[in-house]
């Protein structure tokens, strides 16, 4: 698995861990609840175009404290 799937995966937990529920993102993104949720959970990797787009949006996400 590539690090930077991994770091994605991180960086998707935290989001979804500070209130953000993942039914949110993946309709934002266009990435299947279902692929996300699996990709969350570390069972698969998400392509290429589905990567960036969904780091594309966590790096837009703000969670206020």
């Amino acid at each position: 698995m590539s690090q930077n799937q991994n770091e994605l995966r991180e960086k998707l937990n935290i989001t979804i861990a500070s209130g953000l529920v993942a039914k949110a993102i993946a309709a934002k993104t266009g990435i299947a609840t279902d692929y996300l949720s699996r990709f969350k959970n570390g069972h698969i990797c998400l392509c290429e175009d589905d990567a960036d787009r969904l780091e594309a949006y966590l790096d837009k996400v703000v969670i206020p404290d």
